[in-house]
C-alpha cells in the first residue's frame, strides 16, 4: 500500500495577509470518489478535494511523482462541530456554499447562528462557551493524483501534492 500526502500553501506574493481559506484532503467520503479509501495501491488514482474561498485563486499544482490533474468540482455536505470559546464567533472548517442547517447545541445554547459574508465566519446571538453541530454544503475542486506502478523499483512509496493559492 502507498500513502498520499498533501501540502497546501497559500498567501499573497507581496507577503500581505489577505483573508482567505485554502485546504485540501483525500476524498474519504464513503460515497466519494475514492469509495471511502485513504490508502492506495501503486498505479491507482487518488482523488483530492480542495476547498477555497472565492477570493483565493489556485496559482500552481505540482506533485513529486505521477500527475495531478483538475477534474472539475463537486458539492460536499459537511457535518461539523463549532466551538465557541467565550465568544460569539467562530470559523467553519471549509467555506460554505449554503446556509447553516440542522443546528444542534450540545449543552449551552448561544442562540441563532448567522453565516457571515466571507462564508467562513459564524456569529452566534450570544457570547459564551458552547458547542454547536451544524450542517452545510461546500464546493470542492477535485484533483486526480495518478501514481506510477513503481518509483525507483519501489512499490511502497509516498507522493507529495502541492497546491498553491493566492488570496486577493
Amino acid at each position: 500500500m502507498s500513502n498520499a500526502t498533501i501540502r497546501v500553501q497559500f498567501g499573497n506574493p507581496d507577503g500581505s495577509n489577505a483573508n482567505g481559506h485554502l485546504s485540501a484532503e483525500i476524498d474519504t467520503r464513503s460515497n466519494g470518489l475514492n469509495g471511502g479509501r485513504s490508502s492506495f495501491s501503486p498505479g491507482e488514482t487518488a482523488y483530492i478535494l480542495v476547498y477555497k474561498t472565492d477570493n483565493v485563486t489556485i496559482s500552481e499544482t505540482v506533485c513529486s511523482a505521477g500527475s495531478l490533474t483538475a477534474q472539475g468540482t463537486t458539492t460536499v455536505t459537511v457535518d461539523e462541530e463549532l466551538m465557541f470559546e467565550d465568544s460569539d464567533s467562530t470559523n467553519l472548517g471549509k467555506p460554505a456554499k449554503s446556509a447553516l442547517s440542522n443546528t444542534l447545541w450540545y449543552g449551552r445554547n448561544l442562540g441563532a447562528l448567522t453565516l457571515q459574508s466571507d462564508k467562513i465566519s459564524v456569529k452566534a446571538t450570544s457570547k459564551g462557551v458552547g458547542v454547536a453541530k451544524v450542517t452545510y454544503d461546500t464546493q470542492a475542486l477535485v484533483y486526480a493524483l495518478s501514481s506510477p506502478a513503481t518509483l525507483n523499483g519501489q512499490t511502497d512509496f509516498s507522493i507529495l501534492a502541492l497546491i498553491k493559492g493566492v488570496a486577493t
